[in-house]
């Protein structure tokens, strides 16, 4: 990578970790309702599943919608020059509809695993540690234990009023950790998706892989602590 695109790779990075961080906490402090109305009404279309199951049905029919916002934000870079800075903006801003998207359903994945959505503050450390699972930055240990930060939290931590707490005193640096690795990774897809054409494929595939590999992380921490 030349000096000019680390430096476009260090500013694309800042600016796509407050993004995420503000679609992160929006969904979260907003979205409860409609996300637990969406997770009942999936329970009801699909009786006798498991939770795990109906987190795979979700992700899964998510995945392809996104897929397609993807491809259609990355059309401008076909067209060089003016196209390829529209293609930044379409690109930053499927970026956010993605995180939120995504953080839509960690939380229908929390419903479904039997996590109150009106405990928000919880709810924001469960969202954190799942993504921190996705980019590295989060660990699953023996015994239901969660490794973030440093530290192993054990199961009971990450529930009811202990949860909290935790997530009053952890919360904030586990955004800055997790969010800031998330937003390095997406600058990279940002930069691919300048190249005509093959931008769009690279758009899309990128929206699909990491909503369904999102969805095998979001099950896999639910079932760990439950």
């Amino acid at each position: 990578m030349t000096r000019a695109s680390e430096r476009l790779v260090v500013v694309l990075s800042e600016r796509l970790a407050k993004t995420t961080d503000r679609a992160i906490r929006t969904v979260v402090r907003h979205r409860g309702p409609a996300i637990a109305a969406a997770g009942d009404a999936l329970r009801a279309e699909h009786p006798g599943s498991d939770p795990a199951q109906l987190v795979r049905i979700a992700f899964a029919r998510r995945s392809w919608h996104l897929a397609g916002t993807g491809a259609a934000s990355a059309i401008p870079a076909v067209v060089p020059g003016p196209g390829t800075l529209a293609e930044v903006g379409a690109a930053l801003g499927d970026v956010a509809l993605l995180t939120a998207a995504q953080v839509e359903l960690i939380l229908l994945g929390a419903h479904v695993f039997g996590r109150p959505l009106a405990d928000r503050d919880a709810r924001l450390l469960d969202v954190l540690l799942v993504l921190g699972l996705d980019v590295g930055a989060v660990r699953l240990r023996r015994g239901g234990n969660v490794e973030a930060l440093g530290t192993r939290f054990r199961a009971d931590e990450l529930q009811g009023a202990r949860a909290d707490a935790l997530s009053a005193s952890v919360s904030g640096r586990l955004a800055l950790q997790v969010t800031g690795r998330l937003a390095r990774r997406r600058a990279h897809i940002i930069l691919g998706r300048e190249i005509p054409l093959l931008g769009i494929g690279l758009a899309a595939g990128y929206n699909l892989r990491s909503t369904r590999g999102l969805g095998h992380e979001t099950t896999r921490f639910f079932q760990h602590i439950a």
